[in-house]
């Protein structure tokens, strides 16, 4: 219903406030990554995986504070009748991990000429959303709205890679971005 509607819209605009950040991050260091693939393959993948390990990171500091301060960021931008839209958001904000990964790794199919690669791991995405959701809505609702969308970026953002050959070893690099101890140990200075 529109309720619903309205609640869920209050809690993806909240949530995808945060997603011109990887964008404005991506776009500043990726003309020094590529640079570096002109000097050599292991240098440019050691800064694309800084670059996965940032966008995890990031993605993910981002969904903790939120996590822990949507009930207090929806009432204040959208006043307590809004409130029940906090659930949502707790849900929702996840999906930005996979977004900023997204937006690194299509910056990486650009560069390798791999454009076709992203579309199908779009549309992929996609149509996992639309199948989630007429699974989950009529069961769970708006919450099952922002698991569909969550579990459908996760795919085209993360999974999709594993099964094609030429985009399985960044899947590869964006698993091993999630492994907080390998970013400790990552000595790549800058980008």
């Amino acid at each position: 219903g529109d309720k619903e509607v309205g609640l869920f819209s209050v809690a993806v605009r909240i949530s995808e406030v945060w997603y011109f950040i990887p964008m404005a991050i991506v776009s500043s260091v990726f003309p020094a990554i590529i640079k570096s693939k002109k000097q050599s393959e292991a240098l440019y993948y050691a800064r694309l995986q800084k670059l996965f390990n940032m966008m995890v990171w990031l993605g993910i500091g981002m969904a903790i504070i939120i996590t822990f301060a949507s009930e207090l960021v929806v009432k204040l931008l959208f006043g307590a009748s809004y409130a029940t839209s906090a659930a949502v958001l707790v849900i929702h904000i996840w999906g930005g991990v996979f977004v900023a990964l997204g937006v690194a790794s299509s910056s990486w199919l650009t560069v390798e000429n791999l454009q076709k690669i992203s579309f199908y791991r779009t549309l992929n995405g996609a149509i996992i959303n639309v199948a989630l959701n007429f699974i989950l809505i009529p069961k769970y609702g708006i919450i099952g709205a922002a698991v569909a969308t969550v579990i459908s970026q996760s795919f085209a953002a993360l999974f999709f890679d594993i099964f094609n050959k030429k985009t399985r070893p960044i899947f590869w690099m964006k698993i091993k971005a999630f492994n907080p101890i390998q970013n400790i140990l990552n000595k790549t200075k800058g980008f």
